[in-house]
């Protein structure tokens, strides 16, 4: 199988794990064992696993593209994954979390760059394979339970995407769960389930665990943007992308979305607090203004993180990087109580205290921000520690 693109990152090169078939077939029978004992007793892992497994879905999607010249135009097909974020059995519906570039090709024909068609596949339904012509001619033949699916919003900038299923009587009269999603951070040493749809050929799992807590990887030619993630040493092929990575409870720890060539058992994971911010706020643009975009609020000012270091806490036997954010711009009405220098310490929203450890978590911290909403933010400085009352008004900007 053909890998879409390559990705640099730092002298590596990163990929982003969706798969693009080309004019090779693949043909998968699926078999379901038949069970013939009274009890199974199983470990936490394969409990896990058989849970989170209900969540993962396989994803088909095609779009037209530009083929040699005279304007002539191909079909290009590409599998990934996704996983089950909101669910309702009864009305047959269901949003689904996956890669953009799983649905997303900068060569398509579409206004929008979006596949014109996806389907997803439910765990144990699988049945979509490529066939070849005997011109060598390639075209995805979907599975009888295949479900048709709506994109409804993404973020290339985060290599986020939601589909959108429908009153769908499979989805009704199947055992699909919606995912648990882990409330916090993975840390290193974790243990890590990868659950996706590795080669097209169907759901399936491999385990790891998290060997980087957080990391940025620079998607170079492909998007040109850079993404945070979390490294496991979790086995990823393409067709992952989208996928799930989970803890040894199964819950979800992160989106799988890129492996590293010429690396055994790299791959990297957007995680979970960070996917939900993203898809949380997409989903409110979407269902309030029928928009497809984040919509970040603009704070008015620049923060980094300083005198980054490691600190093992003998309490839960963990070892956790901490740093300083301090603010090193300020702008608009943020000038008026920030200073350059300031630290921020932590906020207080919706009643909920949050304190920050890395610069990372107060900019993601203000993809929750919606229209009007207020919080109160610490700061300490040299003549002491100050908590101002931060309005968001209309200081919003989309962001592809």
């Amino acid at each position: 199988m053909k890998k879409i693109k390559s990705l640099s990152m730092l002298g590596f090169i990163v990929l982003p794990c969706a798969l693009l078939f080309t004019g090779c077939g693949v043909s998968t029978t699926y078999v379901s064992p038949t069970v013939t004992i009274d009890q199974i007793t199983t470990s936490d892992i394969e409990e896990a696993i058989n849970t989170a497994v209900l969540s993962v879905v396989s994803v088909y999607s095609e779009g037209r593209v530009e083929s040699g010249t005279n304007n002539m135009t191909a079909t290009s097909y590409s599998a990934g994954s996704g996983v089950i974020y909101q669910l309702d059995k009864d009305a047959g519906d269901a949003y689904i979390i996956t890669n953009y570039h799983v649905v997303y090709d900068e060569s398509y024909t579409s206004s929008n760059d979006i596949a014109t068609k996806i389907y997803v596949e439910l765990y144990g339904s699988e049945g979509t394979s490529v066939s070849t012509d005997l011109f060598g001619n390639s075209s995805l033949v979907y599975g009888n339970q295949a479900i048709e699916c709506e994109y409804v919003g993404g973020s290339l900038e985060y290599d986020l995407a939601i589909l959108k299923i429908e009153n769908s009587n499979l989805l009704k009269n199947s055992d699909a769960k919606q995912v648990t999603v882990c409330e916090e951070p993975a840390h290193l040493g974790q243990t890590t389930i990868a659950i996706g749809n590795p080669l097209g050929y169907g759901i399936s799992a491999t385990t790891g665990i998290v060997s980087v807590e957080s990391e940025y990887i620079q998607y170079s030619d492909f998007y040109d943007v850079v993404i945070r993630c979390t490294r496991t040493d979790a086995p990823i092929n393409s067709g992952n992308s989208g996928g799930g990575l989970f803890d040894e409870k199964g819950r979800l720890l992160g989106i799988v979305n890129a492996g590293k060539d010429d690396a055994e058992n790299m791959g990297d994971a957007i995680p979970a607090n960070l996917v939900t911010n993203v898809v949380d706020n997409i989903l409110y643009q979407y269902e309030n203004y029928g928009k497809q975009k984040l919509s970040v609020y603009d704070f008015g000012a620049e923060v980094s993180g300083y005198n980054s270091t490691a600190v093992y806490d003998e309490e839960v036997g963990l070892t956790f990087i901490k740093e300083d954010i301090l603010v090193d711009s300020v702008s608009g009405n943020t000038a008026k109580i920030l200073e350059i220098g300031d630290k921020i310490t932590s906020v207080k929203y919706k009643n909920e205290n949050i304190e920050f450890s890395r610069a990372f978590e107060f900019e993601e911290f203000l993809l929750k921000i919606r229209p009007n909403e207020q919080f109160e933010m610490t700061v300490v400085r040299n003549s002491g520690s100050f908590t101002y009352t931060i309005t968001a008004s209309d200081n919003f900007s989309e962001i592809k």
